[in-house]
């Protein structure tokens, strides 16, 4: 349905036999998660994607029909009861969540008009002119690339299946040169707009979880095994696992102050097992985001607190 970036795995490919899904999507929100999740099954598709625990939006699509909201909600128990599927979490940047919301969601400039009848210099002139967030895509059946903005910059490059998002536009400038290729520009607002709707606060999870089950006379109770990973069934390995990941983030931005800033605020807080805790989950947060301002106020702080957020509450969700 929509080709949106896979750089940042969380979890991919776990059976929706091994989950309760409201309680993933409430625990994702509670978690402050900025990413999305996908949920496919047998022509099925639903993206649910988040900014600092809010979901900012919810599309499916059931043999190409598209439904959005409390609707596409709706629709993603019924099918999570009644067919075999699989979920996958993407961590992303807040900026990149926007974007997403503009693959998703928003407006289109343009809408598979082909490369060469484009004036594309004039197109992204026009993006930075306004100011624009959203997404340049261009796509051949084969190949598709994204180029990401926010306020009308160029933030990042991602193509395929890439590991990573780029910072270098050669691979989606090939993409676009190839013979047949199209182009797709999307836009949509601020991310500080985007995050006034929070579908989670606006529908009863619950609610619509028993109306599904009601529904289907199929159901049969799902039991998460004892292997599952949940907030309260975390192993300490796992734990460990995650401060191990949240320091390779901070490495990332900070270099090896990142994972000495990790490692010292871990410990003061009284070990990995005090992540369960919201509380003390925040100030953890709050105290690495102080001590990296300090150690590095031109590193992008702000970014790296949100990619650690969302590690940590995609682990605790799933």
């Amino acid at each position: 349905m929509f080709f949106l970036p896979k750089a940042n795995p969380l979890y991919e490919k776990i059976s929706t036999n091994k989950i309760v899904i409201p309680d993933v999507l409430e625990k994702l929100g509670s978690g402050g998660f900025t990413g999305y999740l996908l949920h496919s099954a047998p022509e099925f598709e639903f993206y649910g994607i988040f900014a600092k625990g809010k979901m900012l939006c919810a599309v499916s699509s059931d043999n190409g029909r598209n439904k959005t909201g409390f609707e596409a909600i709706a629709l993603l128990f019924d099918k999570v009861i009644s067919a075999d599927g699989e979920i996958n979490v993407y961590r992303m940047t807040a900026d990149l969540a926007v974007c997403a919301y503009a693959m998703a969601l928003g407006p289109r400039l343009f809408n598979g008009e082909e490369v060469r009848q484009v004036d594309i210099k004039g197109v992204l002139a026009r993006l930075k002119g306004h100011d624009v967030n959203g997404v340049v895509r261009f796509y051949t059946p084969e190949r598709s690339a994204m180029i990401f903005y926010k306020a009308g910059l160029p933030i990042g490059f991602y193509y395929d299946d890439a590991s990573k998002i780029e910072s270098s536009p050669d691979e989606s400038l090939k993409i676009a040169a190839l013979p047949g290729a199209r182009v797709e520009v999307c836009s949509t607002r601020t991310l500080e707009d985007l995050m006034q709707y929070d579908l989670l606060q606006m529908v009863n999870l619950q609610k619509l979880w028993e109306s599904a089950r009601s529904r289907n006379v199929q159901y049969r109770t799902k039991e998460v095994p004892a292997t599952d990973v949940s907030l309260s069934t975390i192993s300490e390995q796992k734990l460990l696992e995650l401060v191990d990941d949240i320091s390779e983030v901070a490495s990332a931005y900070l270099s090896r102050e990142g994972r000495v800033i990790v490692e010292k605020r871990i410990k003061e807080m009284g070990g990995p097992s005090q992540l369960r805790d919201d509380a003390k989950r925040t100030w953890f947060l709050s105290q690495v985001e102080a001590d990296a301002i300090s150690s590095d106020s031109n590193a992008r702080i702000d970014e790296m607190v949100d990619l650690m957020n969302s590690e940590i509450a995609g682990r605790l969700a799933v």
